[in-house]
C-alpha cells in the first residue's frame, strides 16, 4: 500500500535535516518572490524564438541561493524555477514537515521580497494494492441496475465515447500496454526532477531528469530507500493501471475498455521512486493545460482534464492554489483522489484544494469503501473496489515486472486512485458532447446527477456518479 503522508510533526532544526520514520517528508522549500509571476514567464517565453524554452536557472539564482542559505543556516541548493515563477530549493535529504515549515517561515519573515515560502512536500500514489474482459471482469463499467456500485456507462456510450478530448494522467508514467497504445500521446513527459528518483539520466536542461519520456521505469524501492525504517516495495505500475481505466481502447480485440475509449491520454510522470514533490507535480499540472514552465518546450497537445490519483496528508499549499487558478482560466478540469486513510479529506492535498473535483471510492455493493477518505470536500463517489465480501477490486492494465518493466498483464487494484480515473474518464465523455463546460459546471452536473447509493454510504457526499445521467445533462447544459 502506498500510504499517504501522515500528519506527524517533529520539531527541531539543528543538525542534519532528516525525516523520521513514518513522518511526513519535504524535499526542500518553495520560495515565491514578489517580482516573479506566471504572466511574466509567459511574456518572456513569447519573446523567444520558436521552439526555444526559458532557462531553468534565472539570472539571480546564485544570489538568491546564498541568501536562503544565510537565513536558514542550511545548505539548501537551487534546483529550478517553477512555472509559477517560484524557486525550488532542495535540502538533499528529506525534512520533516515541522522542519520545513520552520525554515519556510524564517525565509518569509526575514526577506521582504518573498511573497510566500512553503515546504516542497513529497506526494505518493493513492493505491490500496492487493473488451473480452468487459462482461466478465469489469463490474465497474456496467449499468447500475445489474451492478449497484457501477458507473452506469452503457447508456452514456450510446451518446459518446470521449472522442476529441485529451486527459493528462499525472502519475508514475506509463507502460506501452497494447490496450493503451491506440490512445497514448507518446512519449509524454517526465517531470520527476531527481535523476535517482526518476531512474533516468539528466535531461536537456542539464540539471534535472525532465525530458520527453514518461515511460514508467519502475517505482520499486529497497528497504530504507525512502527513509529510515521504510520497507522494500515492488514497482506498482500505478500510472498504467489508472490510464487503462480512463481510456483503454475498446473494440480493438484486446482485453478491456476504459471509461472513455476514444479519448486521448497525455502521460506526465510525476511520481518515481519514493513518490514525487509538490514542485514537480505543480509544474506538470501547469504544463498539461498549455502553461509556460521554464526549461520545457511548449505543450503541443494541451489537455482539458487532469487526472491525479495521488496526495499527501498536508493542507493545500499556495503553489497548488496559484496553479489551479491558471488551470481554471484555461478551462482545465482537475480530478483528484480523496485519499485512503479513512479520514476527512480536508486534511489532504491536493484533494482539499479549491478548484478541484475530489473523488471518494465505493465498493461493488455501492457502499463507501472501507479505506476511503470522506467529507464535505468530496464531490462524488466512484468505483474503487473494496476488501469486503467477493469484491474483486478494479481490473485494469498492468505490468508483471517486480522492479523493471516486464510483460503486459491485467490486474486488480483498490483505492481512491482507482475511483478518480473513472470520474476523469466520465468528464471526458461530458466534454466530448459539450466542450464549453468549465470545472464549476462539470462539478455541479456530476453532483446533481449522482444517484443515491444502494447501501450504507455515509461519507459518499452527493452520491455515486451516474455516467449516463451526467452525459445527458452535459448535452443540454448551457
Amino acid at each position: 500500500m502506498h500510504h499517504l503522508i501522515s500528519g506527524l510533526l517533529l520539531a527541531g532544526l539543528s543538525g542534519a535535516v532528516l525525516a523520521a520514520p513514518g513522518g511526513p517528508e519535504a524535499a526542500g522549500i518553495i520560495v515565491k518572490y514578489k517580482q516573479n509571476s506566471q504572466a511574466l514567464l509567459a511574456r518572456q517565453a513569447a519573446s523567444l524564438p520558436r521552439g526555444q524554452a526559458l532557462p531553468t536557472h534565472p539570472g539571480d539564482y546564485a544570489a538568491r541561493t546564498r541568501q536562503v542559505q544565510s537565513i536558514t543556516g542550511q545548505p539548501l541548493r537551487f534546483d529550478h524555477q517553477m512555472g509559477t515563477g517560484a524557486y525550488v530549493f532542495n535540502s538533499g535529504k528529506p525534512m520533516t514537515a515541522a522542519q520545513a515549515h520552520a525554515l519556510a517561515q524564517r525565509i518569509k519573515q526575514q526577506d521582504a521580497s518573498v511573497e510566500y515560502a512553503e515546504p516542497n512536500f513529497i506526494k505518493h500514489a493513492n493505491l490500496v494494492p492487493a473488451s473480452p474482459m468487459y462482461a466478465s471482469a469489469q463490474w465497474d463499467m456496467q449499468d447500475s441496475a445489474s451492478q449497484p456500485g457501477a458507473l452506469n456507462l452503457p447508456a452514456a456510450w450510446d451518446i459518446t465515447q470521449g472522442q476529441g478530448v485529451t486527459v493528462a494522467v499525472l502519475d508514475t508514467g506509463y507502460r506501452p500496454h497494447k490496450d493503451l497504445v491506440p490512445n497514448l500521446l507518446q512519449p509524454g513527459y517526465n517531470f520527476v526532477s531527481d535523476p535517482a528518483a526518476a531512474r533516468l539520466a539528466v535531461g536537456p536542461d542539464k540539471t534535472t531528469a525532465r525530458q520527453a519520456n514518461a515511460q514508467d521505469q519502475g517505482d520499486w524501492a529497497a528497504a530504507g530507500d525512502c527513509g529510515a525504517g521504510t520497507p522494500a516495495s515492488d514497482s506498482s505500475w500505478h500510472g498504467t493501471h489508472v490510464a487503462g481505466t480512463i481510456a483503454a481502447a475498446a473494440g480493438n480485440g484486446n482485453g478491456l475498455t476504459g471509461v472513455a475509449p476514444k479519448a486521448k491520454l497525455l502521460p506526465l510522470r510525476v511520481l518515481g521512486r519514493c513518490g514525487g514533490t509538490d514542485a514537480d507535480i505543480a509544474d506538470a499540472m501547469l504544463w498539461a493545460v498549455g502553461g509556460t514552465v521554464t526549461g520545457m518546450p511548449a505543450n503541443t497537445n494541451p489537455a482539458r482534464i487532469i487526472s491525479m490519483s495521488l496526495g499527501g496528508g498536508q493542507p493545500c499549499t499556495q503553489s497548488y492554489r496559484d496553479v489551479l487558478k491558471t488551470i481554471a482560466a484555461k478551462k482545465g478540469i482537475v480530478v483528484v483522489a480523496a485519499g485512503n486513510a479513512t479520514r476527512n479529506t480536508r486534511d489532504f492535498a491536493p484533494a482539499s484544494c479549491p478548484g478541484v473535483i475530489t473523488v471518494a471510492a465505493n465498493g461493488m455493493n455501492g457502499g463507501i469503501a472501507s479505506y476511503s477518505n470522506y467529507g464535505a470536500m468530496v464531490a462524488v463517489t466512484a468505483p474503487g473496489g473494496d476488501f469486503i465480501g467477493k469484491d474483486p477490486g478494479i481490473i485494469s492494465t498492468l505490468n508483471d515486472g517486480k522492479t523493471s518493466p516486464g510483460n503486459d498483464i491485467y490486474g486488480a487494484d483498490r483505492g481512491t486512485s482507482m475511483a478518480t480515473p473513472h470520474v476523469a474518464g466520465l468528464v471526458a465523455l461530458m466534454l466530448s458532447v459539450n466542450p464549453n463546460l468549465d470545472w464549476r459546471a462539470t462539478r455541479k452536473l456530476l453532483i446533481d446527477t449522482a444517484r443515491a447509493p444502494a447501501t450504507d454510504c455515509e461519507g459518499c457526499s452527493a452520491g455515486l456518479v451516474d455516467a449516463a445521467a451526467a452525459v445527458k445533462a452535459a448535452q443540454s447544459y448551457h
